[in-house]
């Protein structure tokens, strides 16, 4: 196996050994994926609603070395449990890894929808929210970075707090009156004026402001980007991302399930500079309701290129079963693909190569076993 820098895009191909039972698979589906270092080495931890990989009981929540799966105490403890969001955060006290999902114990402690993972025990974050979390996300507000967390609740630490909350180590607050619907992706993005948190979700207004499922938040108020995003009602922003594909800086990419961005044809995905949205060629299809659900950055020897993972079989126009590569200009696929929907994208060096890893609730990648996980790597 070469190295990153002497990978060519065609070297790399999916990578076998991710079935189950029998194998690295994954028992049940995988909702988020993440790389943190708790003191032993970087480490991908997947989170989702499974109870067991490789064999090894793991309730929502696993480490992956590269080589082995690992528990993280019980997880989150029962069948019925998942955890839907992962993010690495310092309270001050040193990184840590953040779980946010539909748990109300986790690793034995009591810690309600969030939990915090220094590496040896949980430990809740005060009394946690009043129900679920979908996505978690860092943000400097110009009063020190902190956790921010996005779902479908309306408590945080005791407090109002509607579908959105910022940790800041010590105590819940709320931002504003809050998002009145669900907020499913979190990301940071200078559009010009300063650094701002984007929300993204199935909302009409955030805030007093009307905004059709993403909107900005800058510290102090809410607002909307100038040009809704259209063709559900309200249309659904699953995944953000921020990337530079060379053309005029860094931009901020939404995907989900919409067909116009700002006026803009833009099936499902589309480009937001900070003034107008762009279209990525013909987006994504497939299916009469075709979703981006997870966006990340990965180079595979060819440049840094976006790639997008969900609900759909066709991308720019070409068959992409789940799962494609836009390098700025045109999609391509990753080989055959998955089998089925992909919900979650992260980047991970097992020591000598960086590979693409996918989870979702595929059963297949490139036509062999690979169960609800699969990488894309050199072979």
């Amino acid at each position: 196996m070469g190295t990153l820098a002497s990978a060519a895009e065609g070297q790399y191909a999916w990578k076998t050994g991710f079935n189950w039972p029998g194998g690295n698979g994954v028992q049940a589906s995988v909702y988020a994926l993440t790389v943190f270092d708790d003191g032993t080495g970087p480490a991908l931890y997947a989170g989702g609603i499974f109870s067991l990989v490789d064999g090894i009981t793991a309730h929502g929540v696993a480490k992956w070395n590269g080589t082995t799966w690992a528990p993280l105490a019980d997880g989150c403890g029962s069948l019925n449990c998942g955890v839907s969001a992962l993010a690495v955060f310092n309270d001050g006290s040193g990184p840590a890894l953040y779980a946010g999902g539909s748990f109300t114990t986790i690793g034995g402690v009591a810690a309600n929808y969030i939990a915090k993972w220094s590496g040896g025990t949980w430990t809740a974050l005060g009394s946690g929210l009043d129900s679920s979390v979908s996505t978690l996300g860092v943000f400097d507000d110009g009063n020190g970075p902190a956790l921010y967390a996005g779902g479908n609740f309306f408590m945080a630490g005791g407090m109002p707090a509607r579908s959105i909350a910022k940790w800041n180590g010590a105590a819940w607050t709320a931002l504003g009156t809050g998002i009145n619907g669900f907020v499913r992706a979190l990301t940071a993005f200078n559009d010009g004026s300063g650094p701002a948190l984007y929300a993204g979700g199935n909302f009409t207004a955030a805030g007093d402001v009307p905004a059709a499922s993403l909107a900005k938040w800058d510290g102090t108020n809410w607002s909307a980007l100038s040009g809704d995003l259209s063709g559900s009602s309200p249309p659904d922003v699953d995944a953000l991302m921020v990337f530079d594909d060379g053309a005029g800086g860094p931009a901020l990419y939404a995907g989900g399930y919409f067909t116009m961005a700002g006026g803009v044809a833009a099936n499902s995905i589309a480009k937001w500079d900070g003034v107008n949205w762009a279209s990525l060629g013909s987006g994504i299809g497939g299916f009469q309701a075709s979703y981006i659900l997870a966006l990340t950055i990965f180079d595979d020897g060819s440049g840094a290129a976006l790639y997008a993972g969900g609900l759909f079989t066709t991308a720019g126009g070409a068959p992409a079963s789940y799962i494609a590569k836009w390098d700025g200009a045109t999609w391509m696929p990753l080989g055959s693909g998955l089998n089925d929907s992909v919900y979650a994208l992260g980047v991970f060096t097992d020591g000598t190569n960086a590979a693409l890893y996918a989870g979702g609730q595929f059963l297949t990648a490139g036509g062999v076993p690979s169960h609800f996980i699969a990488v894309w790597a050199p072979p």
